[in-house]
């Protein structure tokens, strides 16, 4: 997953896309295995993904840059990776126009005409599919990778609510199909603190070294959680019956006094 964008970098804003869909391609068979974040910048974008390509990575997805603005340069990036031109695309074209006569109608844009900002937002890479934005402008693409037959860039807007319903209604049903690649079971303990479980964690690894274990603090909930992630569903369950087991003893420290 390619994160696009200074203001991440930044800090200006936070990376909530690249949590939201990582979430979602753990119940996919193309769990997240790697995530990067880089510029507003066309040789970075691209060097980035021609690294990816080089990969072994069934989909790469890259978030981010499709607006207007001269900022916005994920497309050129992925025409000059993959050494093809960008052309302006009839769906597309059509699709900004018709957004831009809604929002004028709605008296948001003075004019129904496409201006030359909107007017870039139409030119794809040559090749890419377009998919459907329902709510937004930008046009989301999709294009092959070389390699094993199937794999696929997705280029996807960074604004929150397009990417997240671009990939609920486009690339989720088409493009992510099938079962998940790995099960998640989670054990939640409270008050105990995460250091009583190192004994228990390195006797579960060397039993089950199929199996990934995690711990992970939430202090807002006053919680520990330990996941265990495997690609068999069963493994995973019986490795956390296992933990369920070994941390029987486990007690929370008792309460100061007074």
């Amino acid at each position: 997953m390619i994160a696009v964008g200074d203001e991440l970098l930044a800090g200006h804003t936070a990376d909530t896309n690249s949590a939201w869909l990582a979430d979602r391609l753990r119940r996919t068979p193309f769990p997240c295995r790697r995530i990067v974040v880089v510029p507003d910048d066309e040789p970075a974008i691209a060097a980035e993904l021609a690294a990816a390509a080089a990969g072994p990575a069934a989909r790469v997805f890259c978030c981010g840059g499709l607006g207007p603005t001269p900022d916005d340069v994920t497309l050129a990036a992925v025409a000059a990776a993959f050494r093809v031109r960008l052309r302006e695309h009839p769906v597309a074209l059509a699709h900004i126009g018709d957004v831009v006569a809604r929002m004028h109608r709605a008296g948001w844009v003075p004019s129904p005409a496409i201006n030359p900002g909107n007017r870039k937002m139409a030119l794809v890479p040559e090749g890419a599919e377009v998919l459907r934005n329902r709510v937004g402008m930008a046009p989301p693409v999709v294009l092959g990778l070389p390699g094993a037959a199937g794999r696929r860039l997705l280029v996807l807007p960074g604004v929150p609510i397009e990417l997240r319903t671009v990939v609920l209604e486009e690339v989720l049903p088409v493009h992510l199909a099938g079962e998940p690649a790995v099960a998640v079971e989670e054990v939640a303990y409270r008050g105990i603190g995460e250091s009583s479980f190192y004994s228990i964690l390195r006797t579960l690894a060397a039993t089950f070294p199929d199996v990934r274990f995690g711990s992970y603090p939430l202090p807002a909930a006053g919680e520990l959680v330990i996941r265990a992630t495997a690609r068999d569903p069963a493994r995973a369950q019986l490795a956390a019956a296992e933990l369920r087991r070994l941390a029987e003893g486990l007690r929370p420290p008792p309460s100061p006094a007074g």
